[in-house]
């Protein structure tokens, strides 16, 4: 996955900007130098990186597969302005781990499926500042989880 920013400075020299995505990791980019980027979090891949362009801050951020780049507190796609991504809480982060091995040993595939579209749905939300609805989410998903299991168990 390759994207490429053109961004003019205040001095109206243009400077190209590139992410890259591959097996070696991901990197970005800038006029030919190239810096390597590192996730922020272990299970969605997240990452913030800081440009300087002479009169231009420039941010490339990166969440998931979505990659954004702001120059001067603005997005280029839609020109909302630009808000350094959220770390996702480690709360979050055991609960899904946790609800994952419980789906996925007691439920198999469906159990895995389940758990990760929830995980999908709350990281999203946690993202966007609703951080009580994520774990509300994830703490009732457990919730019915150890139910079924503790009934499966009891009628077995």
């Amino acid at each position: 996955m390759e994207r490429i920013w053109t961004v003019t400075d205040s001095m109206g020299n243009p400077h190209q900007i590139t992410f890259k995505r591959g097996f070696g990791g991901a990197k970005c980019i800038v006029d030919g130098d190239t810096y390597k980027m590192k996730s922020k979090n272990w299970v969605i891949w997240m990452a913030d990186h800081q440009i300087s362009i002479p009169g231009a801050e420039c941010n490339l951020v990166v969440i998931g597969n979505k990659t954004r780049l702001a120059v001067n507190g603005t997005y280029l796609e839609d020109g909302t302005p630009y808000e350094p991504i959220r770390n996702i809480p480690v709360w979050l982060n055991v609960l899904v781990g946790i609800n994952a091995v419980i789906g996925t040993f007691m439920y198999g595939m469906i159990g895995l499926a389940i758990t990760v579209l929830l995980a999908l749905l709350t990281y999203k939300l946690t993202l966007s500042k609703k951080t009580t609805p994520a774990m509300i989410i994830q703490i009732v998903l457990l919730v019915v989880l150890l139910a079924l299991t503790a009934f499966i168990f009891a009628i077995a």
